[in-house]
């Protein structure tokens, strides 16, 4: 009886993993280390079922610490955890930039598809959350400076933005992320070049309040159904919607580019199920 006790834990956790673990890149969250524990120390290099990164988290400014807590979704795949990124205290009404980063161990080419969860905490007009595609020798970490940025909550306004130095799509309709509500963001980048070729690169992102998920994951997360759905409150829409086109780039998702976390202006933001596929939508989600 033990014994196949010990089989069916081993089959249940092997599915567990593997169902986490079809993406190209994946960082759940799933420290060994305390909470409150800041990323970069023993117990929060990085998950335990974390892969495609060539390096540990490290903090850039601000803190980023272990959390318990898991962003989880109706029809999605996680595993425990999170991490929780404050920015920098500067007075009692301004917090600067806080982000952590972790070094991506593969070049992407062609269509790519990602995603990551998040839990905004307080936020004014110039409050920014975002998730920063950068190089590693980036001076001056922000939205601007980036190779790529997907913002639910950009500068400036309620709503978020996607796009490159220089080059943003700003969504316009749509509803803004609430304090302590957890969104799901999706983006598709398509005909990413290879280092040293340009290319026409399309840059989309969606962002799904709870609801929404649950719907979009009832029909498979196809993208038939994302690409129709309207910026909105109900159950078939999206929360927000944005694409921008960059003509003849060399913008890429390059081996060894950081990964970045990002928030100004605001604090106790949770992220969560960083994930990055060549496959497809449903696995950039992590569909059960």
């Amino acid at each position: 009886m033990k014994i196949k006790k010990l089989i069916l834990c081993g089959i249940t956790f092997l599915l567990l993993s593997n169902a986490n673990l079809f993406a190209d890149l994946y960082e759940g969250f799933d420290f060994t280390g305390k909470k409150e524990l800041s990323l970069g120390k023993e117990g929060a290099y990085g998950g335990e079922t974390s892969s495609g990164w060539m390096s540990a988290w490290q903090i850039g400014s601000g803190d980023a610490v272990v959390s318990k807590k898991d962003i989880q979704f109706e029809g999605l795949s996680s595993t425990g955890g999170s991490v929780v990124l404050k920015g920098q205290r500067k007075n009692q009404n301004f917090f600067a930039k806080g982000f952590a980063f972790r070094q991506t161990d593969t070049a992407y080419e062609g269509d790519v598809y990602g995603s990551y969860r998040v839990i905004p905490g307080f936020m004014t007009e110039d409050s920014v959350v975002s998730m920063i595609f950068a190089l590693p020798n980036t001076a001056e970490m922000s939205v601007k400076n980036g190779l790529f940025a997907i913002s639910p909550k950009r500068w400036g306004g309620e709503l978020g933005m996607i796009g490159a130095k220089g080059k943003t799509y700003k969504a316009v309709d749509g509803v803004p992320c609430v304090k302590g509500e957890p969104y799901l963001v999706i983006w598709k980048m398509s005909q990413l070049p290879a280092v040293g070729n340009v290319s026409n690169v399309s840059l989309t992102y969606w962002v799904l309040n709870a609801e929404q998920v649950e719907y979009f994951a009832s029909k498979g997360f196809e993208s038939k159904y994302l690409n129709l759905a309207e910026p909105g409150a109900l159950k078939n829409n999206v929360c927000q919607f944005g694409r921008k086109d960059l003509k003849q780039t060399k913008r890429s998702l390059y081996k060894g580019i950081v990964l970045t976390p990002f928030i100004f202006n605001t604090n106790n933001v949770t992220f969560d199920e960083i994930r990055i596929s060549s496959k497809g939508i449903k696995d950039a989600v992590g569909l059960k």
